[in-house]
């Protein structure tokens, strides 16, 4: 049954991963799927469904204005853009602490932002859904800024939740532990870390980007109605 027909959805990150999970998803759910990232999705081979592209730096406020507002109507929105930022607290430079929250913390938020300016003009009870991380809500050592990038977005989604359930736009996230995607792959080689890694985990092995798109699509879908301000 596809559960997202016709509905409007903008994937952002969306040339691989999660993202491209997501699009490939939501394309089969019968969605119209608008997949945006820094480098044009097109070019992506896994992306061979029918969408539309649209390139687009999240951390660029003046380019998600326009982008966003050249869009006539919203159904949804996936922010799954985001880079990791390795490094201790003491390894950690502010240039490069300050990339991170400007592309997942701050992209996140314009995103945000501006796909529920297009939702409130429009009248469209929409769906927002935002990508944490496990380690956004409990913390770890040796990499700083992605955890604290995804604890923002963790307490990002909850205000904007808060901001919109008036007007019924439901605003959640997911907090994914290890996902084996192309971000992830430098643990492939990580023997002993990747081991101890994995058996914090319940179900004591990676997860698939394809499971967490399930997860991001009931979101998006009428049968998460009354679910809101949930990671």
């Amino acid at each position: 049954m596809n559960k997202l027909t016709e509905k409007t959805i903008l994937v952002t990150g969306a040339s691989s991963g999660i993202g491209a999970a997501v699009v490939r998803q939501c394309v089969r759910a019968g969605a119209i799927v608008i997949a945006a990232d820094r480098v044009d999705p097109a070019t992506h081979t896994g992306l061979d469904l029918p969408h539309q592209n649209l390139t687009l730096d999240v951390s660029d406020a003046v380019a998600v204005q326009a982008a966003i507002a050249g869009l006539k109507h919203l159904d949804g929105v996936v922010n799954a853009a985001g880079i990791v930022g390795q490094g201790s607290l003491q390894q950690i430079d502010q240039q490069k602490w300050q990339h991170v929250m400007d592309v997942n913390v701050t992209g996140t938020m314009l995103v945000c932002k501006y796909a529920s300016e297009v939702m409130l003009a429009t009248n469209t009870q929409g769906s927002i859904v935002n990508l944490c991380s496990a380690y956004g809500l409990t913390g770890g050592p040796g990499n700083i800024a992605y955890n604290v990038s995804k604890s923002a977005i963790w307490q990002l989604t909850r205000c904007a939740a808060a901001d919109l359930g008036a007007s019924g736009i439901r605003v959640n996230a997911v907090g994914p532990g290890y996902i084996e995607t192309p971000m992830t792959d430098m643990l492939k080689n990580a023997g002993a870390f990747r081991d101890q890694f994995i058996a914090m985990h319940l179900l004591k092995r990676p997860g698939q980007a394809e499971e967490v798109a399930t997860a991001i699509c009931f979101l998006l879908s009428d049968d998460a109605s009354y679910i809101t301000g949930a990671t």
